[in-house]
């Protein structure tokens, strides 16, 4: 992937011209640095260039971005793996993880108006790669769909910034269902391998233009993985 085709992305996510995306410009300096302006642009790589990145983060600059998709490859990009996108190795950090508790927060709130406009959100890549088609299914059945699922988009990232192990997971590892009082619900994928075992309780929350989420997670080492007087209940 050259040069100009990571320009031309970054110049779209942000709504800047491709005169002022320099190799130097971080991303947060142009406007992308929202965690859903991150996914989208990373979305957008990732399409055209056949493989799956790291999360981006908005410090990263332009010229970064080009020297690690450069030739289609690089130190972090990996082969997206059969069947969707579930890492193939542990997520960053982990190794170090310092992090020592039982119960997180997260919560995460996005403009509608961010999520691009389609007439397809099954075919349209940026849904296909954050929400399940059974996700999708609901949404469509709702009086605004796209509304709908930026509320499913802020339950994953609100799961995400609740424990240092999930930062880095995929929209797609994580599902949100509803129970039939229509509470949402929120899981990992089967493919997620992670040292804990993970529970949330979820909140969304929608408004003309805008949806919110909150989430409570609690975890628990599994048996072979937990540090000596840190397991949880099980």
């Amino acid at each position: 992937m050259d040069r100009a085709a990571v320009v031309a992305a970054v110049s779209r996510i942000a709504r800047k011209p491709a005169a002022d995306v320099s190799d130097a410009a971080m991303l947060a300096s142009l406007g992308v640095s929202s965690s859903l302006g991150l996914s989208l642009l990373r979305t957008r790589l990732e399409s055209a260039c056949g493989r799956v990145l790291e999360p981006l983060r908005g410090d990263m600059r332009v010229g970064d971005l080009v020297a690690m998709l450069a030739n289609g490859a690089g130190p972090q990009v990996r082969s997206a793996p059969e069947g969707g996108a579930v890492p193939a190795d542990p997520p960053r950090g982990q190794e170090q993880l310092s992090w020592r508790g039982d119960i997180g927060l997260g919560l995460d709130i996005q403009d509608v108006e961010a999520l691009p406009v389609t007439n397809d959100y099954r075919s349209h890549e940026f849904y296909r790669s954050h929400f399940s088609p059974g996700e999708i299914a609901t949404a469509l059945l709702r009086p605004d769909a796209r509304l709908h699922l930026c509320g499913i988009f802020c339950a994953k990232e609100a799961a995400k910034k609740s424990h240092p192990l999930l930062l880095e997971m995929r929209m797609s590892d994580f599902a949100v269902t509803h129970a039939p009082s229509g509470k949402p619900l929120l899981t990992l994928s089967d493919g997620a391998r992670l040292p804990c075992h993970f529970q949330f309780i979820i909140s969304i929350s929608h408004i003309t233009k805008f949806a919110a989420a909150a989430c409570i997670t609690t975890w628990s080492y599994r048996d072979a993985e937990s540090p000596a007087g840190e397991r949880g209940a099980g």
